[in-house]
């Protein structure tokens, strides 16, 4: 049977944190699993991010493994992500992004790498009282990775999508003295892309809670009138912070060369498990997923355990 096409992960930057999103032609998926859980939706007026992350993908080989590709396409075992992005603070209520990824895939019969597509994505702080913040999401995903048929033809894998693709979603945090509960939804729309191809639409859904251990954020000013908190924020140079939470992702069916693959799409949730190292102006998120719920159409491959670091650097 053919296997799923897997997605190229990508993350669309934003000060919430990142999604563990998988899906296909490289679309990315914007979504606060918890990474810097700290109730923050938007930047300061004029604060500029720098950041990078690598996520590791481990692939369940729950299907007999295929050695020759020129009968049939060979899965991913693995995968590798790493991304660079950029966020801006137009104004303390709007903050846009832009990422960048690289993969790495590893097959049985070879491996490959590549760019993936461009992302670019608007925050929009909508309301903030009492702790409580809830803003509004609008990107696109710009077709500016490699195709499949341009190195990536004997793999499972779609690195770039050649298609146009909107974002729409809503965060929302609340924030009670160390702890914080941050949540989300995103979906985006994917386009015929390549050759017509289309590579399934997404959904993603996510909820996590964050412990702040030691220290205030000193990342950035948190979004409130409490002038203790402040004040707290602006003398921390050292903080410690655990999270967890639950991520789910929906990938609609895909459709190559005019047929519907129905051994594709699917529902995954993941239990979700991290810890954040804050120090001055850096930050230092590590985040463990494991899947909890994988409703797959048809017969693929299931997913593994997912690792991702990151470094962040605000200016």
């Amino acid at each position: 049977m053919k296997k799923t096409i897997c997605a190229v992960a990508a993350f669309l930057l934003s000060t919430y944190g990142y999604s563990q999103c998988a899906c296909c032609a490289g679309a990315g998926t914007g979504a606060a699993n918890g990474d810097y859980n700290n109730g923050i939706l938007t930047l300061n007026k004029n604060q500029f991010v720098l950041e990078t992350y690598a996520d590791y993908r481990k692939i369940n080989q729950n299907l007999e493994p295929v050695t020759d590709v020129t009968e049939e396409e060979a899965p991913l075992t693995s995968m590798l992500i790493q991304s660079l992005g950029v966020r801006y603070g137009i104004t303390k209520s709007i903050t846009v992004s832009a990422l960048l990824p690289y993969v790495f895939l590893n097959t049985d019969t070879g491996n490959d790498s590549g760019f993936g597509d461009l992302m670019l994505l608007g925050t929009f702080n909508a309301y903030t009282k009492n702790n409580f913040s809830l803003a509004l999401q609008a990107g696109i995903e710009l077709p500016t990775g490699i195709q499949k048929d341009a190195n990536f033809d004997n793999t499972t894998v779609v690195v770039g999508s050649g298609s146009y693709d909107p974002m729409a979603g809503i965060i929302l945090s609340k924030r009670w003295d160390k702890i914080t509960l941050q949540g989300n939804a995103l979906y985006k729309h994917t386009t015929k892309g390549f050759h017509d191809n289309y590579y399934g639409s997404i959904s993603i859904q996510n909820l996590s809670l964050s412990y702040n251990i030691k220290g205030g954020n000193a990342f950035c000013a948190l979004p409130s009138d409490d002038k203790s908190d402040k004040a707290k924020s602006a003398s921390s140079t050292l903080g410690w912070a655990v999270f967890g939470g639950y991520y789910g992702e929906w990938l609609d069916m895909l459709e190559e060369d005019g047929e519907v693959d129905h051994d594709s799409g699917y529902y995954l949730g993941y239990a979700t498990l991290g810890n954040n190292i804050s120090y001055k102006k850096w930050s230092f998120p590590l985040t463990l997923s494991l899947p909890v719920i994988q409703n797959m159409n048809g017969e693929q491959n299931t997913g593994g355990f997912r690792l991702r670091l990151g470094i962040i650097k605000s200016f």
